[in-house]
Order: C-alpha cells, then sequence, then structure tokens
C-alpha cells in the first residue's frame, strides 16, 4: 500500500503561546497552593513569597516547556516518514 500523499504537513509541537499558558496555569496553581500552605494572610512575608514562588514555577515551566518546544521544532531525525514506523 503506498503512503497517502495529504497536503496538510503534521507536527508534533504546540506553539509558544500555548507553552506560555501551561507556565500560567502552574503559576496560578503554585500561588493558591503556596498561599494555603503558608498561611499568607497571617503575614506580608509569606505573602511575598507565596508570589516568588509562583513567579518561579511560571519561569520554570513555561522555559522548560519552549525548550523542548524548540527542540522538536528544529529535530530533524524524522523528516523521512515515507516508511512505516515500526518496520
Amino acid at each position: 500500500m503506498a503512503p497517502s500523499k495529504s497536503g496538510k504537513k503534521s507536527t508534533s509541537t504546540v506553539s509558544y503561546k500555548d507553552a506560555l499558558k501551561a507556565g500560567l496555569v502552574c503559576g496560578v496553581v503554585v500561588l493558591i497552593l503556596a498561599i494555603i500552605v503558608t498561611r499568607a494572610w497571617q503575614d506580608g512575608t509569606a505573602f511575598g513569597f507565596a508570589f516568588l514562588y509562583a513567579g518561579v514555577a511560571f519561569v520554570a515551566v513555561s522555559g522548560v516547556a519552549c525548550i523542548l518546544n524548540w527542540v522538536m521544532r528544529n529535530d530533524t531525525q524524522n523528516d523521512d516518514q515515507t516508511y512505516p514506523v515500526l518496520r
């Protein structure tokens, strides 16, 4: 059976905007959990640390997602897909 030639190229990457959205979601989750765990409503310092933790989580998750996205976009190992995946 001959491989089908479709006009649309499949990609295994997401946009950088989606990577930042994932980082934002993780940052908000970390912020909520940090406020609860540190009981930030009782102390201003703990409230500041909760925002610091959320910022670090946002940067870390967004950074890793963007790096992995960049790696997958520049991957040339599987360009020739004229053969079955499992030979």
